[in-house]
């Protein structure tokens, strides 16, 4: 198994509609309009989100082991001309910690219930690591309410798989040697030179995680069929990755004629925090490309 795969792989861990009177609303910020809510998931657990600004709808879904404040300064920036919408998955941030299975599908409804709560109908979705699958699975179920996605340094290469063998090696691993597993990773997922800051906040967020859970979501995700998710969508992708590892382009284009990249150079995987301003200002400008129509769809019919 090649340490690209492998931290890609790791990486992507690192990551009904409910109806509005299960939303419960805490906090409204005067400086610019915020609201801080929770909503039952399909499962009764409590998603903590929060909604910011006016304008075109984003929403922003973080890496597991993440939480919504990684989108802190990419928010800010957005918020100024648009509704912005991030949320904290089940186990992270202030949601809830009581559910019984883990796995990407409890995400999605995660997701779904905060966009139903929220009353987003049309919107640009962007996620990071983890949420490319759970952006795919919901672009697929939502159709032409999503009008674009943004992969954030996931799905760099669509048609990379890892046997059996492998995939059970590794699982074995997180969950007999989780904090060696991890300290053994991050240093092939931060740029040169890393920020100490950015290094010991993410060393943290990982650490607290339980080897279980984070063992059971990995093996849905080495398992993901994105080439297949991919076939099957005609709206605009366009990527914005680290220059870490560079996407395959050929491979993806293959699926999705209309895959599209930027890069942040000089960032890891964590490019939000590593150049915060850098990544902010590039996420902009391909959502206002999107949602300004210039951005490249499907040139004919996605397969059925």
């Amino acid at each position: 198994m090649s340490v690209r795969f492998l931290a890609l792989a790791s990486a992507l861990a690192f990551t009904v509609i409910a109806c509005a009177s299960n939303t419960f609303p805490v906090t409204t910020s005067s400086k610019r309009e915020s609201t801080e809510a929770y909503v039952a998931s399909a499962d009764g657990v409590s998603i903590h989100y929060v909604v910011e600004g006016r304008g075109p709808s984003v929403v922003l879904l973080h890496c597991l082991g993440c939480n919504l404040h990684y989108w802190d300064v990419a928010a800010a920036d957005l918020a100024r001309d648009h509704r912005v919408i991030r949320l904290d998955y089940a186990g992270d941030g202030g949601s809830g910690s009581g559910r019984k299975a883990w796995g990407v599908a409890g995400f999605v409804a995660d997701a779904r219930a905060v966009i139903g709560a929220a009353g987003v109908d049309r919107f640009t979705l962007v996620g990071h690591s983890m949420s490319g699958p759970i952006g795919l699975e919901l672009a697929q179920g939502l159709g032409d309410r999503v009008v674009g996605f943004v992969p954030i340094d996931t799905l760099l290469d669509a048609d990379e798989s890892m046997s059996e063998e492998q995939r059970a090696a590794t699982l074995t691993q997180v969950r007999t040697h989780y904090l060696d597993f991890m300290n053994g990773l991050l240093p092939h997922l931060m740029p040169q030179n890393p920020d100490p800051r950015v290094l010991a906040r993410v060393r943290a967020d990982a650490a607290a995680k339980d080897p279980e859970r984070t063992a059971s979501i990995l093996e849905w995700l080495y398992a993901y069929p994105a080439g297949e998710r991919l076939d099957r969508l005609d709206m605009p992708i366009i990527a914005v990755d680290s220059d870490l590892r560079p996407p395959m382009l050929d491979h993806n284009r293959a699926h999705a004629p209309q895959f599209d990249v930027r890069i942040v150079e000089g960032t890891g995987h964590f490019l939000m925090l590593d150049k915060p301003t850098e990544f902010s200002s590039t996420l902009r400008e391909v959502i206002e490309s999107i949602e300004s129509g210039k951005a490249r769809r499907r040139p004919h019919p996605p397969n059925p």
